[in-house]
């Protein structure tokens, strides 16, 4: 957002230098276009004395005019190249960065082994509740290490989400290579996700947002439904009779 104001600034200033030096240059013309065309009607064909002072001042005057118009086109050909070449470098490094996010975390060892930890304890395509976590989190070895994975791997992706909302990661890059395993995620999550965002709606905020705007609910490969919506207060609170009914 900064980068945006500070340009959007930027291109307003040379927009106001460039609209004065046009509007005095315009209205420079204006004023002398009329009396130009008297005065050249006064000039003799071989000026001398007095004359040739008026032909150098008329050369002068128009020269100036021309310089003005001139210089305010080569001053948004400048600003615009710059800004092509600032937006393109721009792109350049979140790409990059965004690659290197990817590397370091995402394909690393220790990602390799979180997400192992949490589908060992809330196996995928099974809804996960709340009330579930906090059960596992409560225990000791395997199944709190699982629970705090799964706590993990969710803010990596709410992390991610932050990142693209703020420019600073490639949102395109993203989609094509976490989409289908955060949208899985989220969806075994859902439930659980629903649950924390009751208590502080700014919980995963983002990666609430950007799951909705990704997933497409569909069979997955196993046949089973997916990628469904962020079940609502009331859905939740219905899911949570029916458990406790044992249905």
């Amino acid at each position: 957002m900064d980068r945006f104001l500070i340009g959007l600034l930027m291109f307003g200033a040379v927009g106001v230098l460039c609209l004065v030096i046009l509007v005095t240059g315009g209205f420079a013309a204006f004023l002398f276009a009329g009396e130009y065309r008297d005065l050249l009607n006064l000039i003799p064909d071989n000026p001398t004395g007095e004359h040739r002072i008026l032909v150098s001042l008329l050369g002068i005057a128009t020269a100036t005019v021309t310089a003005l118009v001139t210089t305010a086109i080569g001053l948004f050909a400048a600003y615009r190249t710059y800004r092509n070449t600032a937006a393109a470098n721009a792109r350049a490094q979140r790409k990059q960065h965004t690659i290197n996010i990817l590397f370091q975390s995402r394909l690393s060892e220790y990602f390799q082994t979180t997400n192992s930890l949490r589908k060992e304890i809330f196996p995928t395509d099974q809804d996960i509740y709340l009330d579930d976590w906090k059960a596992a989190r409560a225990q000791n070895g395997k199944p709190r290490e699982g629970a705090e994975a799964l706590q993990q791997l969710l803010n990596y992706y709410e992390f991610l989400a932050v990142g693209i909302e703020q420019g600073d990661l490639d949102k395109d890059l993203l989609r094509k290579s976490i989409r289908g395993i955060m949208c899985n995620l989220v969806d075994d999550a859902r439930f659980m996700i629903a649950e924390l965002r009751e208590n502080d709606p700014t919980t995963l905020e983002h990666l609430a947002q950007l799951y909705e705007e990704w997933r497409a609910e569909k069979l997955n490969y196993a046949g089973v439904l997916s990628e469904r919506a962020i079940p609502s207060s009331a859905e939740v609170a219905a899911a949570l009779l029916l458990r406790r009914e044992g249905r």
